[in-house]
């Protein structure tokens, strides 16, 4: 039976009154409903064991007594262990790590092939795992030891020192099992490094089916480790979304997958009073949707929910939801967060109704938990047995809901330079536009240059930035790069997202180190590092690119100011044409015997099965920082371009990569970056756009786009046919004649590549 778990702020202490009824264990210290109590230690030749008959030569201390914590837990809203009466316990250091307090039961409990569940609540003032033995025979053995280890658990939770801890131990076994005594030990770490004995508490011992620990103290709890894995693979939350707001956080489910995520940084975005649409990207079916809002921002959500329906004016934390059963015991009927009744197969549903953000919510974080899960209203997630959150393939995603007013405030505070509006004002308190970006102006102090500026944005930007793990602000920096040569930048709008404060960043101008970047003879790049060190150098990351090789003019700066010179040399899988000598290639998809060619009809670029050495030849003009010139031998005057795939609904199938004339339109991209590919035994190369999306080959024949990603079908093998390229083309005819690649004379009004006078040209 699938069971809706409804949780009440104020009631958590009933369900642990609730659970001694499920197996019919449940000990108290303040009763005698235990049979005896002493000391166990699982090492044989233990002092606190008896040998051959004689008496232990140590007696463990082990004695009712007051319960010495019966406070009040701010996290918990309640009184974890009220008892008067406890178990107290000595940890002798001189017992195992296996040594522990032993509760021989008034009534046994059969250990079944399905697991169950023995609470404990533990107080002890160390830290340290917690385990428990249970003692046991089994019923077709009349002649086995009610004192036979029959199960060693570790607690499925920790157990923080100083505090009452319900630890959790699953326990199940093969059947026929009936466990006699509890052996509880508080603490299973090597006793050798104790200097002295402590003393630890336990009390209200109960076996039931529930896996939830009572006293979760983290911010914003699970009933399971956040770190666990999905298990299954048919099912799993993908994604969430507000409104036109969506995060796609998976793109499948696998088993590297976590059950629960935390966008710690990212966030939604509305004003108090809004009305919301929310929804999940949900693999699977037969599975139900829910949201929560923490908007008292006490670190826990709290639903309110009753009959499957929510309590009105109670402070309910469950915003809205796609079904709960009307009852604990028959989930067949029940109703969504609006009040509409549902029932049979329209309860496969992860449609949750809009809802109405309160009025009278601040301006700031509030932490926000979407949930998929089957007819639970728990924000941990399912706990029974046979349908928990791990088994039915439910799973949480957390993220900041920001609520917002109309406009932020900007400031800024630096020494040896300011930060001003795009027209020069003071930044103090100045108002701008949520979510919009900002222009600014950073002016250095005569002598000092600046690197760039930090921006920290959010709410209550002179405190913590954690409220319950949830960030009240981030901290980002805009580096120099972004900015113009008049120091003109952007703040973009996605820093712009509640109140900002600046700061640049200014060092002295002295300490400078500039790098200039020369492809052959020509200057490429240039890029200034301002607060630099003395010491080695290196080329910059951002500098570099595939297939090429790097010489500096020095490796070592002694001073400062200073120049490096960085010589960059191809060393790529093809040679490249350059005026006067074209090379050509072959080029193959890596995968399947395919070469590309040009094809009249459209499109005009094609993969063909056969080598054709007349249509299938291609050569690289360029260099590897401005992009690359791709032509055929066969199309003078044509160079392959391409529009965007990026908004193909194809994922890039329909983008097609053609041969078109120069000049090429606007719209169009024809210069191409090549980057190494882990195909092709190193000789493999992918052909990437401006957007970073690789040319792929189709099963359709055609040059087009993959955008999902890169492998041998995006990988191309060149195959060199012709390195002696027109330099060696032998023409005749007049001086000034013009001629095609192909050796052909052409006139004035032909279109392409044309060499004239022993040069190469683009006539257009």
């Amino acid at each position: 039976m699938k069971k809706t778990i409804c949780t009440i702020s104020g009631l958590m202490m009933l369900a642990i009154a609730s659970h001694a009824q499920t197996n019919g264990v449940s000990v108290s210290f303040e009763t005698n409903d235990y049979k005896n109590i002493g000391v166990y230690d699982t090492w044989e030749h233990s002092p606190f064991r008896s040998q051959q008959g004689a008496t232990p030569q140590l007696a463990g201390n082990v004695n009712v007594v007051d319960n010495i914590d019966t406070a009040y837990d701010e996290v918990l809203k309640t009184k974890p262990d009220s008892t008067l009466k406890v178990l107290g316990f000595q940890r002798s250091r001189f017992g195992s790590n296996t040594f522990g307090a032993r509760i021989d039961l008034n009534k046994t409990f059969e250990l079944t092939t399905t697991t169950k569940y023995v609470h404990v609540m533990i107080h002890k003032p160390v830290a340290g795992r917690v385990m428990l033995v249970g003692l046991g025979k089994r019923k077709d053995r009349p002649g086995q030891s009610t004192e036979t280890e029959q199960f060693w658990a570790l607690s499925s939770n920790e157990v923080t020192p100083d505090k009452w801890v319900d630890a959790v131990f699953p326990v199940k076994g093969a059947g026929g099992i009936d466990i006699y005594s509890l052996v509880v030990i508080p603490d299973c770490e090597d006793p050798g490094r104790l200097k002295e004995d402590f003393i630890a508490y336990i009390d209200q011992i109960e076996v039931n089916d529930e896996r939830q620990s009572t006293t979760n103290r983290d911010d914003y709890p699970m009933n399971y480790e956040k770190s666990q894995k999905y298990t299954r693979t048919d099912r799993g939350l993908k994604g969430i979304s507000m409104g036109n707001q969506s995060f796609t956080v998976y793109d499948d489910i696998t088993t590297s997958t976590p059950i629960y995520t935390h966008l710690a940084k990212k966030e939604m975005i509305a004003k108090a009073g809004e009305t919301v649409n929310v929804a999940v990207d949900y693999k699977g079916a037969w599975m139900n949707g829910y949201v929560y809002i923490d908007y008292n921002n006490d670190g826990r959500f709290t639903p309110v929910v009753s009959g499957g329906k929510p309590v009105a004016n109670s402070g309910n934390e469950l915003c809205t939801y796609s079904f709960l059963a009307a009852s604990d015991t028959d989930e067949s009927t029940g109703f969504n967060s609006n009040g509409a009744t549902i029932s049979g197969p329209s309860r496969d549903t992860r449609t949750m109704p809009s809802f109405t953000l309160p009025d009278s919510l601040k301006i700031g974080y509030y932490r926000m938990r979407y949930k998929v899960d089957w007819n639970c209203a728990d924000p941990g997630g399912n706990v029974t047995d046979k349908n928990n959150i791990l088994q039915n393939g439910g799973g949480v995603i957390d993220i900041r809901l920001n609520i917002h007013g109309d406009s932020v405030l900007i400031n800024h505070s630096a020494l040896n330079g300011d930060v001003f509006t795009e027209d020069g004002k003071q930044l103090s308190n100045t108002k701008a536009a949520f979510g919009q970006p900002f222009a600014i102006k950073v002016v250095p102090a005569p002598g000092f240059q600046f690197t760039g500026v930090k921006v920290r944005h959010g709410y209550n930007l002179n405190g913590d930035s954690l409220s319950h793990g949830t960030y009240q602000y981030i901290d980002e920096f805009i580096p120099r790069d972004s900015f113009n040569t008049e120091n003109i930048g952007t703040i973009p709008a996605s820093m712009m997202d509640g109140d900002v404060t600046l700061e640049g960043v200014f060092v002295d101008e002295k300490y400078t180190l500039t790098y200039e970047l020369y492809f052959g003879d020509e200057q490429i790049t240039t890029k200034t590092v301002y607060g630099a060190q003395t010491g080695e150098v290196s080329v910059p990351d951002e500098m570099k690119r595939d297939f090429c090789g790097y010489a500096l003019d020095k490796n070592t700066v002694t001073t400062l100011p200073a120049t490096v010179r960085i010589n960059a040399t191809w060393t790529g899988p093809v040679q490249l044409t350059t005026a006067g000598d074209s090379v050509w290639y072959q080029l193959k998809v890596s995968s399947k015997n395919r070469w590309i060619a040009y094809k009249k009809g459209t499109p005009n670029v094609k993969f063909v099965s056969a080598v054709d050495n007349t249509n299938g030849l291609w050569a690289f003009c360029g260099n590897p920082y401005e992009g690359f010139t791709i032509i055929n031998r066969a199309t003078p005057g044509k160079v392959l371009a391409s529009a965007s795939p990026k908004n193909d609904t194809k994922t890039g199938a329909n983008t097609h990569a053609t041969l078109v004339n120069t000049p090429v339109s606007s719209n169009k991209t024809s210069l191409w970056t090549l980057t190494a590919s882990t195909y092709g035994d190193g000789k493999g190369f992918y052909i990437n756009n401006p957007e970073g999306y690789a040319l792929n080959y189709r099963s359709d024949s055609n040059l087009a786009y993959w955008t999902q990603g890169r492998d041998g079908g995006s990988t191309f093998i060149p195959t060199l046919v012709i390195a002696t390229g027109i330099s060696n083309v032998t023409v005749s005819g007049r001086q000034g004649q013009r001629y095609n690649l192909q050796g052909q004379p052409v006139s004035k009004s032909y279109k392409g590549i044309v060499l004239q006078n022993g040069r190469k040209y683009i006539q257009k």
